[in-house]
């Protein structure tokens, strides 16, 4: 029997910020489409020397498809899709010959009758080589590719004023790449022909991804080449949308987001992932100005200051400095799932969201509406909660404490900046509680109603708390047990309930002796034999991955511990081949002290199932003092 003591009886005290209700965040609707962002502040990704300003900054996004919907850019049979190459971060060169044949390579892919590559005799240069000319389109993301046609001037198109129908490719090789050529994957030649005679040259293909198509000369006869014709088909394998940067009017605390998708052909081959990203101004870009200057001992140094974007471009270009991405005012991208609260700093005023699709030629995801609610101005600046003890024996009943301070901001005249403040709190426990007590604000018993209870938490409910580092204090006992965790948590205020706000880990109170502030957080681990002094245990779910979607070893699980970390450190867990070629990052980020647990599916990150064979796993934590490495090895095999 579960046993609760409480007090009913609640003294309300309302306030006049209580009249506003959250916001909502909308896109994808008919005053909000997908094609215009959100409109917002135009992204702004620093990509090969350029500032991309696109909601899809490799034009990989399909709008119109299926109204209100957005999808991976779609290819119809006969559509040509050559002059791609000259957006997304695609090209057309010549490795034989360098870049003083742009124009001639862009006029292959511009649909162009009058302009042509050619090798063939000029009174300038009366003797050219043609043999083992090579030209290579790189359309950077892999494209479905169902046909390849080429030919001279003069042919599909007339043009008598250029009538050179006849200096086509005699001898040649077409080869193909879904990636970018190396040892594990080199290039598939595609045909072969050293007896051409026809001057339009017309090769079916299987359809297929390809990144890479290489058309090479092989007889020293001169040709030229008006256009390179590349038809497309199915949906892009990768493709990326940016949410303009939303501007929230004020610091805002932001609720779940939420979305709507369907898969298009079988869901096990297609995934869309989301990240976000918050930042203090409205640009995630750094424009440097660069200072000259000297050390002590004489030698040249630089120094980069950020004067932003209008002083940058203003200035002359040799005074520029680079462009960074602004760490100091923006968050790293944080990944966020559907239905739940973003984990990058909040409350912000700017916020940006990305989303990634994956798929193969007719399976990938469909998004409808995106959305959000927001309050603002938000329930607190910072709420900083802990649990004590960090360390529990398992498998045996356990009483925590648990606190949770509010932190309240001011403006540069020491005003307090406006909160609405927080009357409930959600924790996460995975296991039913037994009773929870002793609840206090700032040391004094305070009455509260035990709202819900289940097996993954409970929910408690108080008097509205809305002054600089209030503590909240309460205990509560779990029958058993059973494993490190880490207690989630979310302060909420009930007129607003849409919007929680993420608890932050770390040092909320003194508890006593034992309680280490440095060591402070919701986390709680069960003591093990130690492997490392800042891994625990290391926990693979197999030796073995076999990824073909049988619903057997699909997919290994990655469990382990961080231990004696002061604060959140860069935790790296990396897939390497047998010569130690890294093939697949399958996590990249700070983590802090505790459990942490990320699966991994035999996936590189172009989403194609490795090669057979044994590879190397490492897990990599670093410390301001060292950094530690374990190591271990997994077979993919199907």
């Amino acid at each position: 029997m579960i046993n609760f003591v409480c007090i009913l009886l609640f003294i309300c005290l309302p306030t006049l910020i209580f009249a506003q209700r959250a916001n909502t965040f909308v896109l994808g609707s008919l005053s909000t489409p997908w094609r215009y962002g959100g409109n917002g502040i135009d992204p702004k990704v620093f990509n090969n020397g350029k500032i991309d300003t696109t909601n899809s900054p490799d034009y990989s996004i399909e709008y119109d498809r299926r109204p209100g919907w957005i999808t991976p850019l779609y290819f119809d049979s006969g559509e040509n899709v050559s002059a791609r190459v000259l957006s997304g971060g695609g090209s057309i060169t010549s490795p034989d010959l360098g870049f003083l044949f742009n124009e001639d390579l862009f006029g292959m892919v511009n649909q162009s009758p009058t302009v042509a590559f050619t090798r063939k005799p000029t009174p300038f240069e009366p003797e050219v080589n043609a043999r083992n000319v090579r030209v290579v389109l790189d359309f950077n993301t892999p494209i479905g590719v169902e046909r390849v046609r080429f030919y001279p001037r003069n042919t599909i198109v007339q043009t008598p004023t250029h009538p050179f129908q006849n200096d086509f490719l005699r001898a040649f090789e077409l080869w193909i790449n879904p990636k970018k050529t190396s040892i594990v994957t080199p290039d598939i030649l595609l045909v072969r022909n050293v007896e051409n005679e026809d001057p339009v040259v017309d090769v079916k293909v299987p359809p297929q991804y390809v990144r890479l198509l290489k058309l090479k000369s092989l007889a020293n006869i001169p040709f030229e080449i008006d256009e390179i014709e590349v038809y497309g088909t199915g949906f892009l394998q990768r493709a990326t949308y940016l949410t303009d940067i939303i501007d929230l009017g004020e610091r805002a605390t932001i609720g779940p987001v939420r979305w709507q998708e369907e898969a298009y052909g079988d869901s096990a081959f297609s995934s869309l992932t989301a990240r976000v990203r918050t930042g203090l101004d409205s640009t995630p870009l750094s424009y440097n100005r660069v200072e000259r200057g000297v050390d002590l001992n004489g030698n040249p140094i630089r120094t980069y200051i950020d004067i932003g974007p209008d002083a940058f471009f203003a200035m002359h270009f040799l005074d520029r400095g680079p462009i960074f991405i602004d760490e100091e005012n923006w968050s790293t991208w944080r990944p966020i799932g559907n239905g739940q609260i973003i984990t990058a700093p909040t409350p912000r005023k700017y916020v940006q969201f990305q989303f990634d699709f994956q798929g193969e030629l007719f399976r990938t995801r469909e998004m409808e509406q995106f959305e959000f609610d927001f309050l603002s101005p938000p329930l607190a600046d910072r709420v900083v909660g802990e649990v004590f003890p960090r360390l529990m024996s398992a498998e045996e009943p356990a009483t925590f404490r648990y606190a949770a301070r509010l932190e309240r901001y001011r403006d540069v005249d020491g005003n307090e900046l406006p909160i609405y403040g927080y009357d409930r709190l959600e924790v996460d426990t995975n296991i039913k509680v037994n009773e929870i007590r002793e609840v206090k604000l700032d040391g004094e018993l305070i009455p509260y109603l035990v709202e819900s209870v289940n097996e993954e938490g409970f929910v408690i409910s108080f008097p509205i708390i809305t002054h600089d580092m209030a503590v909240l204090e309460f205990t509560f006992d779990l029958p058993i047990f059973r494993f490190g965790t880490t207690f989630t948590s979310r302060v909420l205020n009930s007129m607003a309930p849409s919007v929680p706000q993420r608890v932050e880990s770390g040092n909320a109170i003194d508890f006593g002796p034992g309680d280490d502030a440095a060591l402070s957080g919701l986390a709680v681990s069960i003591p093990k034999p130690q492997i490392g002094k800042l891994v625990g245990e290391i926990s693979v779910s197999s030796k073995l991955i076999t990824p073909n979607q049988d619903g057997i070893n699909d997919q290994i699980d990655i469990y382990f511990n961080i231990l004696q970390i002061t604060e959140s450190a860069p935790v790296a867990f990396e897939i390497f081949d047998v010569s130690g070629r890294a093939v697949y990052t399958v996590f990249d980020s700070d983590l802090g002290i505790g459990p942490a647990n990320f699966t991994w599916d035999g996936k590189e990150g172009d989403g194609n199932v490795l090669l057979p064979g044994i590879y190397v796993w490492s897990l990599r934590v670093e410390s301001d003092a060292f950094d530690e490495v374990h190591m271990g090895t997994v077979a993919v095999v199907f």
